[in-house]
């Protein structure tokens, strides 16, 4: 009988054939092995189940391959986990790219402790033609413990390419939400879940590099509003007064980032809007005051 591997690595593929080599080439090769590898073809049009063929025929029961209509990231990711063998659970994007300690690292930590849910790291922001350009800032004070009002509030992010979480955790509090399949957010709403029943651990170096490109889903700003709307909905309804402090400080950091691109713009008319609601809702938010000024003074 074959032995179940400890994770399994989900990658879910909408045509990035282009892409597909260079990110599972990263995951094989892991200073950790003792996985599987689930690309989850999300309808694609392009040549990735060719692309894929040639590492299924390489790495027998190592790499499978999934086809599905194309349903969005979540519902191809959790076709992925409703597959998957391991006991714990790897996210890696078919444009992204995981340097060769990331599994290690991460497999460590869950191993030492059963109460930790999920264990993440940092990134470096990569472009199409994969050459770096920075490596995200992160104040590890936010992104440890039980830290649900840190990621609700966007003090803590969370790069799905670093994560490693327990699959016993979505049988405990669902899987992705397939209402965000198409908007975004999905990632950031299932951590909320998690880490209200798990801890959170952060590791403080650079696990992953995330790549950054026109047709990212977080850069259709509209898109990603209207997913960042609904997440606070869910957790904080506006009807429910005992969470009213907690909603008004997520609503302020909406209102702070669509500013933020009003003012990369220089459409500062529209970002002092954006600044006032924000200032309306959290009127101690330091850097949406000095950015309301901004607007008068640029």
């Amino acid at each position: 009988m074959n032995k179940m591997p400890k994770v399994t690595v989900l990658i879910p593929a909408y045509n990035a054939a282009h892409f597909l080599p260079t990110s599972i080439e990263s995951a094989l090769g892991q200073t950790y092995q003792d996985f599987e590898i689930l690309v989850i073809d999300d309808g694609s049009t392009d040549n990735t189940r060719e692309v894929v063929a040639v590492y299924v025929d390489k790495h027998p029961g190592k790499v499978r391959y999934i086809f599905q209509e194309n349903k969005g990231l979540a519902e191809a990711r959790n076709t992925g986990i409703a597959q998957s063998q391991g006991e714990y659970l790897a996210l890696l994007d078919a444009d992204d790219q995981w340097l060769p300690c990331r599994l290690q690292e991460g497999v460590m930590v869950l191993d030492a402790d059963p109460s930790i849910g999920l264990v993440h790291g940092n990134i470096t922001n990569i472009g199409i033609d994969g050459k770096e350009i920075n490596t995200t800032k992160r104040n590890p004070v936010f992104l440890s413990g039980w830290i649900f009002e840190n990621i609700f509030t966007r003090k803590a992010d969370i790069s799905c390419p670093t994560v490693l979480f327990r699959k016993s955790c979505c049988q405990d509090v669902g899987g992705f939400d397939a209402k965000l399949a198409k908007l975004g957010c999905e990632d950031r709403d299932l951590w909320l879940r998690i880490s209200q029943k798990y801890k959170i651990v952060y590791i403080d170096k650079v696990l992953s590099n995330y790549r950054i490109t026109p047709q990212s889903m977080s850069r259709n700003l509209k898109k990603m509003m209207e997913a960042r709307f609904y997440v606070i909905d869910k957790y904080c309804p506006q009807d429910d007064l005992s969470k009213r402090r907690l909603r008004d400080r997520a609503l302020a950091k909406i209102f702070r980032d669509i500013g933020d691109e009003f003012l990369l713009k220089k459409d500062f008319v529209s970002a002092r809007q954006e600044y006032s609601k924000a200032i309306r809702h959290n009127p101690l938010a330091f850097w949406s005051w000095v950015n309301w000024v901004k607007t008068y003074v640029f």
